[in-house]
């Protein structure tokens, strides 16, 4: 998402305005407000993950407003604070980007395959059927039921020219 973060005061005093300022792609300092919104919104978390150990973090929809890069690179923050600082994760997430990252991670093995689990909440008629997804160390689903992805599916077949 960026590589650096710092202040930038607009004066001389304390009480005096500044401007946070994040170091993205270009390698050139840009003021926050102007890299977009999910960025801002992803900065207590970060700071939260990089100042506890051994902690349980409970984070929902992570991936708003970010960039689907963005989104694919917070997920590898996450795996690093859980390798690194012993932190554990309990993610809700729409985003097929964060959920591709982790799976590469368990494929390139900086990630052990059962350390990661995944939820796929699937609606049946009036209820909601949990369904556990495992990752296998070759970074594909396993477990998966037959109504995982149709709807994406049927989506590309429609794209192709195919229709129901």
């Amino acid at each position: 998402m960026f590589s650096d973060i710092r202040v930038r005061r607009l004066g001389k005093h304390m009480s005096d305005p500044f401007q946070m300022q994040v170091k993205a792609r270009s390698g050139t300092p840009a003021n926050i407000m102007d890299v977009g919104y999910g960025v801002s919104q992803s900065l207590p978390i970060l700071v939260d993950i990089n100042s506890h150990r051994d902690a349980l973090f409970l984070l929902q929809q992570p991936e708003v407003h970010l960039h689907p890069r963005a989104q694919a690179e917070l997920a590898t923050v996450f795996a690093a604070s859980a390798r690194e600082n012993g932190n554990s994760f309990m993610i809700e997430t729409h985003s097929d980007h964060i959920v591709d990252r982790m799976r590469i991670l368990v494929r390139q093995g900086k990630l052990p395959a059962e350390d990661v689990s995944i939820l796929y909440f699937e609606p049946v008629k009036n209820a909601v059927q949990i369904h556990n997804l495992e990752v296998g160390s070759d970074g594909n689903l396993e477990n998966v039921p037959p109504g995982y992805r149709d709807f994406f599916l049927r989506e590309s077949d429609r794209l192709l020219g195919f229709e129901d």
